[in-house]
């Protein structure tokens, strides 16, 4: 069968079509895989391929019906249309809902995205069986963990799969990052593929999103690591409850022997201690932590920091600023020691990863003062690299704020004015911030037309032991692989020219 599935990398993407096929190399028994699903219509039905879109079925087609096609206000309902998938050659419908059709099977579930989930796994050969993921969660710190974990486990020698909002890589090509919500069947197909290509183990990037969504049915992940839990993502979930509930079921997916790593550091985490099974590790900067950091020296160029576990210690340098970078170093270290990697290794492996894509990546053309560049853009992330600025900062902290903050929902927009304007000497946005609290000290506020002219301003403005901080910047989930960050080049080179210009009037 000639079916391309849905590769789900893109977040555009996903949004605009949010339907899936997958043909997979396994055939698979539904009777036996849905046994608890209510039945109609007569014969057994060995499925090789799956899709949701009706418009897209072959014959011989499984048709999973899902409530939602786009993931969108505005779509439709697949349920509608299970007669056209069946008129178009589908073999039997997966669904959630009774639906008009008499001619095939069908199979009514519970929950038709954890459906999916499990049948495009199990097409798969269910890949996640033979091959241990590490899932990594979390509000913030995901792809972060999961980068240096790739350096540290490719430092012991071992071969890593991974799939992550800064790029993916199958076992034999990297390819762009994930959007918040890769599918079932994309992340059943790459996984196939790392097992395919020899990897050893698969590096899993798990969003909220993707959990409140299903996306992850059908999955065992042979390792979770919660980096840690804050109020964050209140546009997507009714509630700060509801969140921390959609976050607490990464540990649903997790195998009986499964190891779980928790932040000693985050209170949400160390609340749900008693609920999480088997293995356990914990890390953090505080005392009570198995896995431990001292920060021992900090500037601009990186950081010094002393690694400790149990009796065992090394010291670890990185040219990547901020504690919270310590921290999740820190989370990548106990997943390593989890599957027996010595902290030399450890240690080596982190201080291979000398620069993270927009993760207060640092600038450098003998401008006198460090300039960062980073993705921040909801009030957490911004929160957390403008705390770093301030650390290294002697002067004043300089921020250009991002221009998407100005598509953030009203109360996101609120909270990032307030974390600006409290950690910011001069904020300098392309437009207009609204109003914040009273009682939020206020940060001077320049505006300018544009992003490049916010950019240029910041740079000039500048003196010798202020902090500039460029927030708000790329790379996008699912940019192309090598695709450069505007922001970035536009920064270099304004920085360039203004050193030439200081050793001209010099």
């Amino acid at each position: 069968m000639s079916h391309a599935f849905f590769d789900g990398g893109g977040a555009d993407s996903l949004a605009q079509t949010g339907s899936f096929s997958l043909a997979g190399p396994r055939g698979v028994a539904l009777d036996t895989l849905f046994a608890g699903a209510t039945r109609t219509g007569v014969g057994s039905v060995h499925a090789t391929s799956c899709t949701t879109d009706w418009r897209q079925v072959e014959p011989g087609d499984v048709y999973v019906a899902l409530p939602d096609m786009a993931d969108s206000d505005h779509s439709e309902d697949g349920h509608q249309h299970a007669a056209r998938a069946v008129s178009h050659g589908a073999v039997a419908v997966v669904c959630e809902q009774p639906v008009p059709v008499f001619d095939v099977p069908t199979y009514l579930v519970e929950d038709s995205r954890i459906a999916l989930g499990q049948l495009s796994q199990a097409l798969m050969g269910n890949p996640s069986h033979t091959l241990p993921v590490i899932g990594v969660s979390g509000t913030h710190g995901k792809s972060t963990t999961i980068a240096v974990l790739e350096s540290i486990f490719s430092q012991a020698g071992k071969h890593c799969g991974k799939i992550s909002s800064l790029g993916t890589y199958d076992g034999m090509a990297y390819g762009r990052g994930i959007g918040p919500a890769p599918s079932s069947p994309a992340l059943a197909e790459r996984l196939a593929k790392m097992v395919a290509a020899g990897c050893t183990h698969a590096l899993l990037e798990v969003s909220d999103r993707s959990l409140s969504q299903q996306r992850l049915a059908g999955l065992q992940l042979d390792s979770v690591c919660l980096t840690h839990v804050t109020d964050a993502h209140l546009n997507w979930h009714n509630s700060i409850q509801a969140y921390r509930d959609t976050e607490r079921r990464v540990f649903d997916y997790l195998a009986p022997t499964g190891i779980s790593v928790l932040n000693a550091d985050d209170p949400v985490s160390m609340q749900w201690l008693d609920c999480v099974e088997g293995p356990l590790l914990t890390y953090g900067r505080g005392s009570q932590a198995e896995i431990s950091a001292r920060l021992i020296e900090q500037h601009a160029n990186g950081q010094l920091f002393l690694l400790t576990a149990g009796s065992d210690s090394a010291l670890v340098r990185t040219t990547i600023v901020g504690e919270h970078h310590v921290a999740n170093c820190l989370a990548a270290t106990a997943l390593s020691l989890a599957y027996g990697i010595d902290l030399p290794t450890i240690a080596a492996g982190i201080e291979a990863v000398v620069r993270l894509p927009s993760r207060m990546e640092r600038i450098d053309c003998g401008q006198g003062f460090p300039v960062y560049v980073d993705a921040a853009h909801t009030p957490q992330a911004l929160g957390t690299c403008l705390r770093a600025a301030r650390q290294l900062s002697t002067g004043r902290v300089i921020c250009v704020l991002g221009d998407n903050a100005h598509r953030a929902a009203g109360t996101q927009y609120a909270a990032l004015s307030q974390v600006v304007r409290r950690l910011a000497d001069l904020v300098i946005v392309s437009k207009k911030l609204p109003a914040v609290a009273a009682t939020a000290p206020p940060a001077h506020v320049e505006l300018v037309a544009n992003r490049e002219e916010a950019i240029a301003c910041a740079v000039a403005m500048a003196q010798a032991g202020d902090v500039v901080v460029i927030a708000g910047s790329g790379p996008r989930s699912g940019a192309a692989v090598g695709e450069k960050n505007k922001d970035l080049e536009i920064t270099r080179q304004l920085l360039f020219s203004r050193s030439e210009e200081i050793h001209l009037a010099a």
